[in-house]
């Protein structure tokens, strides 16, 4: 990857996790002059236009954006652009049904979403999108607690969650045990179907990241699956696919514990695309990891002077899993990164999204996530042993 390239990814990245804000239109034109094709920062130019009261040229803004993530594969977030741009000067029919025919076109790159936004007929697409309510929220935002009522479905736009699941182990004489998962780009969250269930959630949601959220409520979602039942099935289908990759883990005798919040060494390697450079090679533990990706808190290490720079670029980790005793090798993407402090030195959490894997590596992988009883407990305990405390248990937080 050249400087300027390099430059353009950190200024995206640090808008995106909201680090960094500019507020002169003339500063941002000038940025986009410089790289006109990253979609990202038109919508941020439109952004900015829309809180300067300038509505047409942020219509116009936001319809690049649409067109560049259309481009890009980028299904949900051309759609949020094409929303904010209707909201200032509403929708043509001609011009809905042009949209609707470049979003069939593209190649996304989330097949999940891909599936359920294009298999909507045009009237359902447009009843969709109209009741999709876009907000922003900061860091550290909590955004669902414990033994609320699940009443909405959220799409993440951009920016990074963290998602706690509390599961009770009333068996063994403990209360609970927990596990987290992060939510990235083009996730979803809410368990608002079969909507016949009133359900209460079993996890807090937080933002690590400034997040972008598209909402809608299961009262406003039922309204339109009354109208299309189609849009019924395909929500079905939305939930269906996200439960699926855990339809091969269920045959186990699994044990809802978090094998996946245990400290895992791991070695990764940063890939430049300039082809003469040699790869940047880390370490460090996983802070979490499931089938979708993973935190790593990286080693200390003196050699970046912006771990922000990571952010966009692939990466290969290489994961020791004790009890397979083999190394596991995935590849995936840096989707975002928060400096911290370790051992008095700069470090950061990466996140890391993963590429499609191999059947035998997602087994693998599934393996540790849940494995055996017996093998639960006897890492468990070992951690404990370790650390000389009670890891992973703790009280239920109370109901709100």
């Amino acid at each position: 990857m050249n400087d300027r390239a390099k430059k353009r990814n950190s200024i995206v990245s640090r808008i995106i996790d909201g680090s960094v804000t500019i507020d002169s239109v003339k500063d941002f034109e000038n940025l986009l002059k410089a790289f006109p094709d990253d979609p990202w920062l038109h919508r941020f130019f439109a952004d900015l236009l829309e809180r300067e009261k300038s509505f047409y040229a942020a219509a116009d803004a936001y319809g690049i954006a649409a067109e560049l993530f259309i481009e890009e594969g980028m299904i949900m977030q051309a759609i949020v652009s094409k929303i904010l741009e209707w909201q200032i000067l509403g929708l043509s029919y001609q011009e809905g049904q042009d949209f609707y025919s470049s979003l069939r076109e593209t190649r996304s790159k989330n097949k999940r979403l891909q599936r359920f936004f294009i298999k909507m007929t045009y009237p359902e697409l447009i009843a969709f999108m109209s009741m999709l309510v876009v907000r922003s929220f900061p860091e550290g935002s909590m955004m669902k607690n414990f033994g609320d009522e699940e009443n909405n479905l959220y799409f993440v736009i951009s920016g990074s969650i963290e998602e706690t699941i509390y599961h009770r182990l009333e068996k063994r004489g403990k209360v609970q045990k927990k596990s987290s998962k992060n939510l990235m780009e083009n996730d979803f969250w809410g368990e608002i179907y079969p909507f016949e269930k009133e359900k209460i959630s079993p996890s807090t949601v937080e933002t690590i990241t400034r997040v972008e959220l598209a909402k809608i409520s299961k009262r406003r979602l039922i309204k339109i699956c009354r109208q299309y039942p189609n849009v019924k099935r395909l929500v079905q289908d939305l939930y269906m696919s996200r439960s699926k990759s855990h339809e091969e883990s269920s045959s186990y005798t699994v044990r809802k514990t978090v094998r996946h919040q245990l400290p895992t060494q791991v070695n990764i390697k940063i890939f430049s695309k300039e082809p003469d450079k040699a790869p940047l090679d880390l370490s460090g533990f996983t802070e979490n990891i499931s089938l979708g990706g993973a935190s790593v808190v990286l080693d200390a290490n003196d050699k970046i002077a912006h771990f922000v720079s990571l952010v966009g670029k692939q990466v290969h980790i290489q994961i020791y899993l004790a009890i397979a005793f083999v190394n596991l090798s995935i590849f995936g993407t840096a989707v975002w990164s928060k400096e911290i402090s370790l051992e008095g030195k700069k470090s950061a959490v990466l996140g890391i999204q993963f590429e499609e894997m191999a059947d035998k590596d997602r087994r693998l992988l599934q393996g540790y996530h849940y494995g055996y009883e017996i093998e639960q407990d006897r890492i468990w305990s070992l951690w404990d042993s370790l650390i000389g405390t009670d890891a992973g248990t703790s009280s239920l937080p109370a109901a709100t």
